[in-house]
């Protein structure tokens, strides 16, 4: 059964173009339109902040794609246990950073949980 490899595919890529979309408009957009003599002045730095926010999306898309693809392939437990580690850290350390539930860090650990029940189904 595919159908947990495929919804962990599909919010990943949610939450990852979720996370890039509304970090850059809500976040970095009015963070960098602020004028600044500071640390953010240097595009440099500008540019590294923008590229640290937009990790974060990649990796979650990445693994939880490799999640599905892995199920396809019929290949081993490791990619969806190494999936769900890190959505989980991802998602709980959002909500310890937050200190109340946020969507994503929701998101993060049901995609964790769905991770592990993609091994037990298959």
């Amino acid at each position: 059964m595919m159908i947990y490899a495929t919804i962990v595919a599909a919010l990943g890529v949610i939450v990852a173009i979720a996370h890039s979309v509304i970090g850059e408009r809500l976040l970095i957009r009015p963070l960098y339109a602020e004028r600044t003599d500071g640390i953010l002045a240097d595009k440099s730095t500008r540019d590294i902040i923008r590229a640290v926010m937009h990790m974060p999306s990649l990796a979650w898309a990445g693994l939880a794609i490799a999640v599905l693809i892995n199920r396809w392939q019929d290949g081993t437990d490791l990619m969806p246990i190494t999936a769900a580690i890190i959505f989980v850290i991802s998602g709980v350390g959002n909500l310890l950073a937050l200190k109340r539930p946020h969507p994503g860090g929701l998101i993060l650990v049901a995609m964790a949980v769905l991770s592990l029940a993609d091994i037990l189904t298959n």
